[in-house]
């Protein structure tokens, strides 16, 4: 007997669940390479499994639609499980940047403003000086803010990606099908 397909948001909330964690940590390993330099490489493994992840979730979503989705409820359930994945890494993001290390905001602002200052071009030095009037004033972003930039950013991402993977998963109808379950 057949059940009812799941809405496009469940399955986006739930692949949500697996994609949170994956970004979190892609956040903090590439977060935290500023410290150490070495934790850079498990970071660009996060980076290189974003996208398949994403992949193998939708391919999987299309698959229980008998390979009927349309285009837009793949790249529908794409953004919902960014957006909800998103959720968790901003939580873990401003997690860290609030009470684990709560100076990577201004350490941040303090390697820029090296860089720039020693820089020769005299826009860039000029830029180097506006941070520093920023960080003078006391107006650096607050980890909320950096936390949600983060979330937009993956959803604004996660959008583009999802949109051009649905594409590529509609055009490979011939997607194999899992196998059928034991009995």
């Amino acid at each position: 007997m057949k059940t009812a397909p799941r809405s496009v948001y469940l399955r986006g909330a739930e692949d949500g669940l697996k994609m949170g964690p994956l970004l979190a940590l892609t956040v903090v390993f590439i977060g935290m390479a500023y410290y150490t330099p070495w934790l850079f490489l498990p970071a660009l493994v996060g980076i290189i499994a974003v996208p398949s992840l994403t992949y193998i979730l939708l391919t999987r979503s299309f698959i229980e639609d008998e390979r009927r989705s349309s285009l837009s409820a793949l790249w529908l359930h794409g953004i919902c499980a960014f957006f909800f994945g998103g959720l968790f890494m901003a939580l873990v993001a401003y997690i860290g940047m609030r009470w684990v290390k709560p100076s990577f905001i201004a350490d941040q602002f303090r390697t820029v403003i090296e860089v720039y200052s020693s820089a020769p071009s005299a826009d860039a030095r000029d830029f180097a000086a506006a941070l520093q009037k920023a960080v003078d004033a006391r107006a650096l972003p607050t980890p909320i803010e950096m936390a949600l930039e983060l979330l937009y950013g993956a959803v604004l991402t996660g959008s583009i990606l999802s949109l051009i993977l649905s594409l590529i998963i509609r055009r490979r109808r011939n997607v194999t099908p899992p196998p059928p379950p034991q009995s």
